[in-house]
């Protein structure tokens, strides 16, 4: 499986609306932050906006905010939105474009492996990564 790098800064800019609990934040702001081409990122909210994860205000105090409860916010339901369904082959998720999978000895592997990794992105959410980052954050302030 390959996350893709639209997929990486859909999970960037809403780690970054996690942070900045309910507030309206620019999407310059979310792009420079994140290191996100601010073109790109639009694109990437809109979609967001468009599947309920971020809402949106427009006018010149407007900007993204998140509108789901970080808590309840999976890694996996951010996968799915930007890429479609994970998965190693093109098999697990379409039997009819491979007509080996029913005699194919690695099918089940595929199988296996794609519920493995959906079960461990459904289980990370939001909430989880804010917590991780703020600690490593906090260690690299250490540090210095």
């Amino acid at each position: 499986m390959f996350i893709t790098r639209k997929t990486d800064y859909a999970i960037r800019s809403i780690l970054y609306l996690c942070e900045k609990k309910n507030k309206i934040v620019d999407v310059n702001e979310i792009a420079k932050q994140k290191l996100i081409p601010k073109i790109f990122l639009s694109k990437i909210l809109q979609k967001l906006c468009k599947k309920g994860v971020v809402k949106s205000l427009k006018g010149k105090k407007g900007g993204f905010y998140l509108a789901k409860d970080p808590s309840k916010l999976t890694l996996m339901e951010i996968i799915e939105i930007m890429q479609g369904p994970i998965s190693i082959n093109i098999c697990v998720v379409n039997k009819r474009r491979c007509k080996l999978s029913n005699l194919c000895s690695v099918h089940p592997i595929w199988v296996n492996l794609r519920e493995e990794m959906e079960e461990k992105f459904k289980r990370i959410t939001f909430e989880e990564l804010i917590i991780k980052e703020k600690k490593l954050k906090r260690r690299k302030s250490w540090l210095k």
